[in-house]
């Protein structure tokens, strides 16, 4: 069956307008952060590791977040460039709290992320704080339909950014016990 023109113009346009009105365009396209909801946290910020922060709000209350969907270095994870090894959880952790230092973050919570955090997507006014993360090359991400996520995570990988400037084990699998060999690099992750 051949629809005509107008008709799926019409169809389009619908969805479009759908989108529009109930400001569901991003849930609409990303299945991975559309069961991020509620009234969002808000205050200052200090890093834990790379993907995780101590958010402490303005009454003193502290909540530990964990950026949605990213997975960075742990603390004592250790890649390779070409000049040797270097610390990338460190590092990582580093680039983090350089994203918070004076930000006012609204973190809109996601869910428990199963390690006694929340997981949450965090906003320094317009500035979205894991997409920025992942654009500094320090995490790599889950959320595969989430435009701004996707395309800070290329653009990481094209420049060589942080992780990308050599050869790296995906946290997950660092966790399980691989690691980087002393020769040509096995189970792990690389630029090229």
């Amino acid at each position: 069956m051949q629809r005509a023109p107008s008709t799926i113009a019409a169809t389009l346009l619908a969805l479009v307008a759908i989108c529009v009105l109930t400001r569901g365009a991003g849930a609409f396209w990303d299945p991975v952060t559309a069961q991020c909801q509620g009234p969002a946290l808000e205050g200052s910020a200090v890093a834990i590791d790379g993907d995780t922060l101590e958010l402490t709000s303005q009454a003193g209350g502290r909540t530990v977040i964990h950026l949605m969907s990213l997975a960075a270095p742990e603390l004592f994870q250790d890649c390779r460039d070409a000049a040797g090894p270097w610390s990338c959880g460190r590092e990582a952790r580093a680039a983090l709290n350089a994203l918070l230092a004076g930000s006012t973050l609204a973190c809109t919570p996601c869910g428990p992320d199963g390690h006694g955090a929340l997981e949450a997507i965090c906003h320094d006014g317009e500035r979205d704080i894991n997409a920025e993360v992942l654009r500094s090359g320090f995490a790599t991400s889950s959320a595969h339909f989430n435009n701004a996520m996707h395309a800070a995570q290329v653009e990481a990988r094209k420049q060589g950014r942080g992780l990308w400037r050599g050869d790296w084990v995906h946290p997950q699998a660092w966790r399980e016990g691989a690691r980087l060999g002393a020769g040509a690099c096995q189970g792990c992750l690389t630029p090229r």
